[in-house]
């Protein structure tokens, strides 16, 4: 059992440290590209030279210690045989001996073997792509029931009616969509309180879930009252992006003033939330809302007391779904490296447009800076001291188009992917082993979205900024600069000026200010607003 106990632990410790690394050693893998580049086309200087040895060294010694870390190291060895042979492949630079091997030196990025393959064969790059995209699982969907309870009720109190919920939609999910369903109770969260939630404060537990099972869908059921991001009582919500969705009891529970309050046995609240999970899940598989009037599941949800039984697919609704399920269950990927991962979300993004696409019309980014005080704080502040310091005109003035340019994209990108890892933002935001498809693409819906964040703040920033320059500042000052040699100051030179102070003020944001967790979570719009 130790033997047991310690195999584990050194697997999750190994987990934990790539989980970890990711973010750096990603980082430094787009520089090593970019030396490479820089090699073949005008040769590299001295620092430039032990800068590759220096990333070399580093790269040898992330995969010394997962080596050591592993509980079967030969097992590690041979699946990364590779990746060894192509960290060996640097320190025999100095024999020049082919051109060929200078591209092998690339087959680090990311300690991916699959890349090294890609670069050395179209061919085989292709076909690698298509491994990290995965194989079509069979077409059988599995769905994870979660309860999360508040202090007032009993996980075994609420048994029975999860049961019977299972039961009164699973066969007609099976029936509608012509493929096997199947609902498992996964083990329940306590809540501390019973405070109304939003629908994101259940993604933590929802996609671990996920990873776990994993299940291909997971639906919440909590007793807490639940609000949609526009702060409206919601009796369930779905999102679309991460396959999740929650329900309230306590919505479908609730009756006018003077009735007594209904309970969880009454036909009454069987039937509706049978009617309202299909109505959810029906949102998830990619059913748009039908006609007010019209019968049939994916008409607008409301409670009704008279319903005596679950509302069921009409033939246009299972017409629909059959074409819908073709995509249904979805591709995972199982112990990907950095670079698999990237290119595991890329393609997902690609093939899934739309899904990437609404959100973002929706959620509004660009304006997310507004609704975060301590992030725009952290920004705007060291900016309005910078404006008013001789040496930042000195700089901002003398300083080549390109190289602002380059500036401001290297700081908003930087600070993009420093809040995501800061904050833990992608899902599941713990250690994985699996990542599914639909996981691929709410995380590049959150990157998107934080990073259309911190290219308003440097909007907003760089537009105070020109305020300054253009009203406050009285006219005919910067051109009487003592340490300036240029005559004239344009309007290009201020823009210029104006996009440097807000670079740094984008900088500070990030490192000093950093994000509302919860409010960037609601803010994405990763579910839909009403039923």
């Amino acid at each position: 059992m130790t033997s047991e106990n310690t195999r584990q632990k050194r697997f999750r410790m190994l987990y934990m440290l790539e989980a970890w690394l990711e973010g750096p050693m990603f980082l430094l893998s787009i520089l090593w590209l970019y030396l490479f580049i820089m090699e073949l086309a005008q040769g590299l200087s001295t620092f430039q030279s032990r800068l590759v040895t220096l990333i070399w060294l580093l790269f040898v010694l992330e995969f010394a210690i997962k080596l050591v870390l592993s509980a079967d190291k030969l097992n590690y060895a041979k699946k990364n045989w590779l990746t060894i042979l192509a960290l060996f492949i640097p320190a025999f630079r100095a024999f020049r001996l082919l051109r060929a091997i200078r591209v092998l030196r690339l087959s680090r990025v990311a300690t991916t073997a699959t890349f090294v393959r890609g670069l050395t064969s179209s061919k085989r790059f292709w076909d690698e792509l298509k491994d990290a995209q995965g194989k079509r699982p069979d077409a059988e969907m599995h769905v994870g029931v979660l309860l999360a309870y508040s202090p007032a009720v009993t996980p075994e109190g609420m048994q029975p009616f999860l049961k019977q919920l299972i039961l009164d939609v699973q066969p007609e999910m099976s029936l509608a969509t012509q493929i096997p369903w199947s609902f498992h109770l996964v083990e329940p969260i306590a809540l501390t309180t019973d405070k109304t939630r939003e629908p994101s404060d259940f993604l933590d537990a929802a996609t671990m879930r996920m990873a776990e099972g994993p299940y291909d869908i997971v639906v919440v059921i909590t007793d807490v009252t639940l609000i949609s991001r526009k702060d409206k009582i919601e009796a369930g919500l779905a999102s679309p992006i991460t396959y999740t969705t929650v329900i309230s009891t306590q919505r479908l529970t609730t009756t006018p003033r003077g009735k007594p309050v209904r309970t969880l046995e009454a036909e009454a609240v069987r039937v509706n939330a049978a009617t309202l999970l299909l109505h959810l899940l029906g949102h998830i598989s990619g059913l748009p809302h039908t006609a007010v009037g019209k019968r049939g599941v994916m008409a607008p949800f409301s409670f009704r007391e008279r319903r005596t039984s679950h509302s069921r697919f009409n033939d246009q609704e299972r017409l629909l779904l059959k074409e819908k399920v073709k995509q249904l269950p979805e591709r995972e990927l199982h112990g990907g490296t950095s670079l698999e991962n990237l290119i595991f979300h890329m393609i997902m993004a690609t093939k899934h447009l739309n899904a990437v696409f609404s959100p973002l019309l929706r959620n509004w980014a660009i304006l997310l800076p507004l609704s975060l005080p301590r992030l725009a704080t952290a920004a705007v502040a060291p900016s309005l001291l910078l404006i008013f310091t001789a040496e930042i005109w000195d700089v901002g003035l003398n300083m080549e188009n390109r190289t602002a340019a380059f500036f401001a994209a290297a700081s908003i990108l930087g600070a993009s992917f420093y809040l995501i890892k800061i904050q833990s933002l992608f899902l599941p935001r713990k250690e994985k082993n699996v990542l599914t498809e639909h996981q691929a693409i709410a995380n590049v819906v959150i990157f998107l979205s934080i990073l259309l964040a911190c290219i308003g703040l440097f909007l907003m920033i760089g537009g105070l900024m020109m305020i300054i320059e253009l009203y406050v500042f009285p006219e005919g000052l910067i051109s009487t600069w003592p340490t300036l040699d240029k005559p004239m100051v344009g309007l290009s030179d201020k823009l210029r000026l104006a996009a440097f102070i807000s670079t740094v003020g984008v900088t500070t944001g990030a490192l000093a200010g950093g994000l509302e967790k919860k409010t960037v979570i609601q803010h994405l719009a990763l579910f839909l607003d009403k039923p």
